[in-house]
């Protein structure tokens, strides 16, 4: 009997060792019934072909919608990536806001209006000895479209040498003077009666000094003392200033013309006030 139940007791340990890894099988197959219905690799790929399809199918008709609802609306491109979108949606801004910048800055002045005004200059037209030249000449200049000034000053002015007897201290021996002198054979001479140089004998008015010089030798051989001295005059003298540049120019022609009915006249530029 002892060795029945050793016999009965392996084999129950051998059954039970085959029978009990097998339930992990089951239990798997359990589980993936589970999980539903299996299919084949192609078959699934051709469902996700479809499903793509209609997708794409949706989109195209939310596209078109989207469209026709904005169509101001620029669409970013499918291809772009996202760097660019971002670009292209942050620089519309920039772009705008330059526009309006320069829109806003004013303009500067024109380069040709500062050439213009430092184009003017200012002449002037001169010297003449009398008033009735200058405004001869200052009607001439306005009919050529012209503004002329006219302008005038006061000096003294050598004229010339006097050779004289100087002055004496009383009338009477200036007139004994004279009277020698006319016996001498000189005559031509005379006494002056009033101003700076009264009681003085004049023995001649020169515009050259070494014609003065030989009048005195002459009249100091006759054994008279005489002396040579400058002769001054208060002189006005008038001119003309204009402006010259955009306006007009005074030509050649109109230039030799005024030239001709006074030589006298000089014109030069001068700093405009």
């Amino acid at each position: 009997m002892k060795w029945l139940f050793l016999t009965l007791l392996l084999i129950n340990l051998g059954l039970f060792m085959l029978i009990y890894p097998q339930q992990p099988d089951s239990e798997r197959s359990s589980q993936l019934a589970d999980v539903g219905e299996l299919k084949l690799a192609s078959e699934q790929e051709s469902e996700t072909a479809k499903e793509q399809t209609g997708r794409d199918e949706t989109d195209e008709l939310v596209a078109d919608a989207v469209e026709k609802a904005e169509p101001e609306v620029e669409k970013p491109l499918k291809d772009a990536s996202v760097e660019q979108q971002q670009t292209q949606s942050t620089a519309l801004p920039e772009e705008a806001l330059a526009e309006k910048i320069v829109a806003e800055t004013p303009i500067p002045p024109s380069i040709t209006e500062s050439q213009q005004e430092l184009s003017i200059r200012c002449t002037m037209l001169g010297y003449v000895d009398t008033r009735s030249a200058a405004e001869e000449i200052s009607v001439r200049m306005r009919a050529l479209g012209f503004k002329p000034e006219l302008q005038s000053e006061s000096r003294n002015e050598q004229a010339g040498y006097w050779v004289l007897i100087p002055q004496q201290s009383s009338r009477l021996e200036a007139v004994n003077i004279a009277k020698k002198l006319e016996e001498s054979g000189v005559s031509d001479l005379w006494r002056f009666t009033s101003g700076k140089l009264v009681h003085a004998i004049s023995l001649g008015l020169f515009r050259d000094e070494i014609r003065a010089g030989d009048r005195k030798r002459e009249i100091d051989a006759l054994g008279f003392n005489s002396v040579i001295q400058p002769r001054y005059r208060e002189k006005t003298n008038y001119w003309l200033s204009y402006k010259t540049g955009n306006s007009a120019e005074l030509s050649d022609r109109d230039w030799a013309g005024l030239v001709k009915d006074f030589p006298e006249l000089v014109r030069k530029e001068i700093e405009c006030q």
